[in-house]
């Protein structure tokens, strides 16, 4: 000690008291942290971290402190409550920015876990949600065919649903010969086999299996069934060969399909027909949502190729998106059938012209 200078022992000690009090007392919030926040909440997440990282350094700093200042005297003694008191108030500054970045507190969220209970980590928030939207699916694929045709289905049964292209023998006008006196004799048409189009030259087919049929249609079924719609009965009963337009199209997932179906069930028209039409950015916002479909249609160009038939990827820019509902007799609507409906101009070779 200095000459002169009296230390006041009742002083010193109720400073150390205190101080001692303090480490107790962020000892005791950073175990709790550890043990109920930790333990409860994340398991080994961000918040026992923070206690790790930063509290926990800091109180064994301020021991070791706290032993060197006792050992070499009052004024050391001093400085290092002084080096503590900073080192405590660091501590607790850390914290506190550390909770704010991670969103603060459970309570501040609203949310107040009772013994127990546990909050789910992302991946279990995910596979929660995913479940949600199989089932809602599920139920869809329950009220029509939207599911069946344009959703669980693989794409060798959206190119089965095309069919095989059709030949069809047509006479073709020829041009007149004329005679040695030049005069023009007409000619009979000549009969010319070509691949059959509709009115914008896009080839039609025959022996369509319908997807609801099972990808293993081929191998259960023959003709004529194999080719015969899953739900159409004609007047007689019997059962009517499947169609499908020009295109073969749907959905790549199941949580694409759920929100464009939920998107479409809050604007179906107060009376029939029940069809929604909408854009993908109306179901899903703005951007480019081409990934969330496929499609398939057979070449124009060149139909068929080595014996089987050639096909194309449908290009969905500019698409649209068809939902058809049809009342449940409980004041409600089931989902009859909801398909992507590609942009004719975005599919169309140059050969077929322009539309």
């Amino acid at each position: 000690m200095s000459k002169g200078f009296k230390a006041d022992t009742n002083a010193l000690d109720r400073a150390s008291r205190r101080q001692l009090e303090h480490a107790v007392r962020v000892e005791s919030h950073s175990r709790n942290l550890d043990s109920r926040t930790r333990g409860k909440v994340l398991g080994r997440g961000k918040f026992g971290k923070i206690v790790q990282d930063a509290v926990r350094p800091i109180i064994d700093s301020m021991i070791g402190d706290m032993s060197k200042s006792m050992a070499k005297g009052h004024r050391s003694l001093g400085q290092g409550l002084d080096i503590t008191r900073k080192n405590i108030a660091d501590a607790e500054k850390a914290v506190e920015e550390s909770f704010k970045k991670h969103h603060k507190s459970l309570k501040a969220e609203g949310i107040d876990l009772q013994p127990g209970q546990s909050m789910p980590d992302k991946k279990s928030l995910r596979e929660l949600y995913h479940r949600r939207v199989d089932e809602r699916v599920d139920e869809l694929e329950l009220q029509g065919h939207g599911v069946g045709r344009h959703l669980k289905v693989s794409d060798q049964q959206l190119k089965d649903r095309l069919g095989h292209p059709i030949e069809e023998t047509v006479n073709v006008p020829q041009p007149p010969v004329y005679n040695d006196r030049g005069f023009p004799v007409k000619q009979p048409p000549k009969r010319v086999t070509r691949w059959a189009r509709d009115e914008y030259g896009f080839i039609r087919s025959n022996e369509k299996i319908d997807p609801l049929h099972g990808p293993d249609a081929r191998q259960r079924l023959g003709p004529p069934q194999l080719y015969h719609d899953k739900e159409k009965r004609g007047a007689d009963g019997n059962p009517l060969n499947h169609t499908c337009d020009r295109y073969s199209t749907a959905f790549k997932d199941n949580e694409s399909f759920m929100h464009a179906e939920r998107y479409a069930r809050e604007r179906i028209p107060d009376s029939p027909p029940y069809e929604v039409k909408f854009s993908p950015g109306d179901a899903w916002g703005p951007g480019s949502h081409h990934g969330k479909f496929r499609g398939f249609y057979v070449d124009p160009d060149n139909p068929m190729a080595n014996g089987k038939v050639n096909y194309r990827d449908v290009d969905f820019k500019g698409t649209g998106i068809v939902a058809v509902y049809k009342p449940d007799g409980k004041g409600g609507f089931n989902l009859h059938t909801m398909f992507p409906q590609p942009a004719m101009k975005e599919n169309i070779s140059r050969h077929q012209g322009s539309l």
